[in-house]
């Protein structure tokens, strides 16, 4: 990572935050070491997040870090996941480590090494309507007969149901906050449409998700909040409430969250990720667009049908992670990429 220590949480979310809010993450991750990633790390025979996996089942932010986000880890996991590689023992272990620190009312703290082995709670999450979204799909998704982490994620939906602001039809990234972000919003939708969808998730969570609200008032908040049009331009007029400056993220990005979860799809998604790789791919491809690579676009490609500029992200990701570009978001793609890719091509030989 640079120096600038704000590009960390650009991965997926805490750009997005209030000045405050950004100034007191800065504060914290300037304590924190980023450790490269190295060849050796890259071995085939490692272990599956082996750089950022702890034995006591933590997985931190950076390799060999002393750091969790749960929101960084959950993506981590269901990228891969998505992309075909069996993470149910990770996720497991994750999962497990994780639940102590839930607090009574549904939300998580980010969680920090103290010592030599104790971790302990330093802070609030990066925000909470879509890590609580997040968690309760790892666990419907990926472990759907555990019962403790499904007994959690009650917990979890209860708290997502008080972050609805009715009035603008949108979610609150926290409790008492007044700020909402189109891609935690997104992420909300694609998490609960796989809860309804799902009949295991939808029967056992049928209380927790009748209570919040359907898939058209959320898409109606897409509309009215961010001036989103799923048949006009590319990116909503709004990445946030209120709007935060513009850049490579939130407003570039923002977008590719709708191809993670299947609000762009088929011919029209395939189009729409044309003019976004028209507008953005060669920079992003060149690793110009941010310190961070990326590799939630190089998903999205894929989902479109764009194995070349997956590819291309693939073959340069060694290169960024010896830099030290690198966070276990992006080995979460890497490692889920490697596996649908190569999948891919073993499919079509003869």
């Amino acid at each position: 990572m640079q120096p600038d220590w704000r590009h960390l949480t650009r991965v997926a979310r805490a750009m997005r935050t209030t000045s405050s809010r950004l100034l007191a993450a800065i504060g914290f991750l300037s304590l924190c070491q980023v450790v490269p990633a190295t060849a050796a790390d890259n071995s085939p025979d490692a272990p599956m997040f082996a750089d950022f996996s702890l034995p006591n089942g933590a997985i931190t932010v950076f390799a060999k870090g002393d750091y969790v986000e749960p929101y960084f880890a959950l993506k981590a996991l269901l990228a891969a996941h998505r992309l075909g590689v069996d993470v149910t023992q990770a996720t497991s272990a994750f999962g497990h480590w994780l639940l102590p620190f839930q607090q009574a009312n549904g939300p998580f703290p980010r969680v920090c090494r103290s010592g030599a082995n104790d971790w302990l709670a330093c802070g609030p999450a990066d925000a909470d309507d879509s890590l609580d979204a997040l968690w309760c799909l790892a666990a419907a998704e990926i472990l759907p007969n555990d019962e403790v982490l499904a007994a959690s994620c009650i917990r979890s939906l209860e708290n997502l149901a008080t972050l609805w602001n009715p009035a603008q039809q949108t979610f609150r990234a926290l409790s008492g906050g007044t700020a909402a972000y189109f891609a935690d919003n997104v992420e909300v939708i694609g998490a609960l449409a796989y809860l309804r969808h799902d009949r295991a998730a939808s029967s056992r969570f049928a209380v927790q998700l009748a209570a919040l609200p359907s898939a058209a008032s959320m898409q109606k908040g897409l509309r009215q909040n961010y001036g989103y049009d799923p048949n006009g331009a590319l990116e909503p007029q709004r990445a946030s409430v209120p709007p935060t400056p513009y850049g490579f993220y939130p407003n570039a990005v923002a977008p590719v969250y709708l191809w993670l979860y299947q609000l762009r799809h088929g011919a029209s998604g395939a189009r729409y990720w044309q003019v976004w790789k028209e507008r953005y791919g060669e920079k992003w491809l060149a690793g110009e667009s941010d310190h961070f690579p990326w590799g939630l676009i190089a998903w999205a490609a894929y989902l479109s049908g764009d194995q070349a500029s997956a590819r291309a992200w693939l073959k340069n990701a060694d290169a960024w992670r010896v830099a030290g570009r690198w966070n276990v978001v992006e080995e979460g793609v890497r490692t889920g990429l490697s596996h649908a890719l190569q999948s891919s091509a073993t499919e079509k030989s003869p």
